[in-house]
């Protein structure tokens, strides 16, 4: 029977798949502290990494979920080939758009954090789906350096506590030394690694957005006060949820 939509395998399907014809390289020590955190994360609470906005993936806490979360980018379903008893995948690190090194922790809207297993630090680069192939950029030097970085959202029961305050910083002009400015984003995780023409292409596309719906005013702030010291100027948003 081929598959439908009113058959089309669940993700617990996908996983036991996954994990029964394929196998992950060598994990490094680095990375048992995500995996044992993520763990630990209640199953209601909401994650945001600064400047990129929520994170939309599945929990990655161990082998299964870590081949789970490669759907898509490295192991490709093929429909027409599939059962709903026998999945067929196509492993992308064999036609080289994915590199075996390779492995996906979150995903921020279909963009996948990709960590870098060839490193023992485990540095975490980000990709952009869509764009024909997978070209990630580094954006942070090590996982217990991304983990620094996620706001932990824990929706309060309805009717309980104040309103949720959500955030967005926009950098709408450099000031009169917008070198300064730029040279500042270098410490941004979505810019991190610019320099020389790169860096300064920025100046073409403002307004960039520093921050995304975070809940975290200390991000905000940061951000705020940074750029506006070397003489930047930024606009803020906020997007209230409020109570039940």
């Amino acid at each position: 029977m081929a598959l439908t939509r009113n058959n089309w395998p669940s993700a617990d399907a996908v996983e036991r798949s996954l994990a029964a014809q394929f196998t992950l390289p060598p994990l490094p020590e680095a990375l048992q502290p995500w995996l044992d955190w993520c763990a630990a994360l209640p199953a209601d609470v909401a994650l945001h990494l600064d400047a990129l906005g929520p994170l939309t993936g599945a929990r990655t806490v161990d082998g299964p979920s870590l081949l789970r979360a490669m759907e898509g980018y490295r192991f490709v379903l093929n429909p027409q080939s599939s059962t709903p008893e026998q999945l067929v995948w196509q492993d992308m690190a064999e036609t080289g758009d994915w590199q075996p090194h390779w492995i996906v922790l979150q995903n921020s809207e279909g963009d996948p954090l990709i960590a870098d297993l060839r490193d023992p630090a485990v540095p975490i680069l980000e990709a952009m789906h869509g764009a024909g192939r997978w070209d990630p950029q580094p954006c942070f030097g090590s996982v217990a350096e991304l983990m620094q970085h996620i706001a932990v959202y824990t929706p309060q029961s309805p009717g309980d506590g104040p309103p949720t305050v959500f955030y967005s910083v926009d950098l709408v002009d450099l000031g009169p030394q917008p070198l300064r400015v730029l040279t500042a984003l270098k410490t941004h995780p979505r810019w991190r690694g610019h320099a020389g023409s790169r860096l300064l292409a920025l100046r073409d596309q403002l307004p960039l957005c520093l921050l995304e719906d975070n809940v975290s005013t200390s991000l905000r702030d940061h951000w705020v006060h940074t750029c506006e010291a070397l003489g930047g100027k930024v606009e803020v948003r906020e997007r209230t949820l409020p109570r039940s």
